[in-house]
């Protein structure tokens, strides 16, 4: 399933936004119409199911390099990036993330790492909000952008097709974590 939220941008707070129960419930629904109808059949479905939250991602500025962690220098051109926060403001765990670097790696290259930097403030997703609603393992993940949220945000021309191979990657094969306890 492929969902597009209203919103993201103003809070998520609204009636089709991330923070709604949309998505919980057009998910719960889907379960039942496979015939599924015990307590238990929307939890045990997503436990076998993987949410990746994408947007975009930060690229590190030449102008403001110092505002990024050295260990992990997201640059244009160079594909699909994994998002990872300490305080989930990017909802990115351990086995999703394996499993979508594994696609990357599959479809041509391997992923960027963003990890932001715990001393600055930092923005967020949706992904947080829909793992916390469904309890889905997560990743977040972007094309890396330069000048974020300005109006000469710059992307590179070839982390659109990098980020296409890899989306369309997860969804062609059956690539799920294991079920969490």
């Amino acid at each position: 399933m492929i969902a597009l939220h209203d919103h993201e941008e103003a809070g998520s707070r609204s009636a089709s936004g991330a923070q709604s129960r949309l998505l919980l419930g057009v998910l719960e629904r889907l379960v039942t119409s496979y015939g599924e109808s015990s307590g238990q059949a929307a939890a045990r479905a997503f436990a076998r199911s993987l949410l990746v939250s994408c947007d975009m991602a930060h690229a590190i500025h030449p102008n403001y390099a110092d505002k990024h962690d050295q260990q992990h220098t997201v640059k244009l051109g160079q594909g699909p990036v994994i998002k990872f926060h300490a305080n989930q403001a990017y909802a990115t765990d351990g086995p999703a993330a394996a499993v979508f670097d594994e696609t990357c790696r599959e479809a041509g290259g391997a992923a960027q790492r963003f990890v932001s930097r715990s001393d600055l403030p930092c923005g967020s997703t949706i992904g947080p909000v829909s793992a916390a609603r469904t309890s889905i393992r997560t990743v977040d993940v972007g094309s890396p952008m330069l000048s974020m949220h300005s109006c000469r945000e710059t992307v590179g021309t070839a982390d659109i097709d990098r980020m296409i191979r890899a989306l369309t990657g997860l969804l062609s094969h059956e690539r799920l974590p294991a079920p969490s306890s």
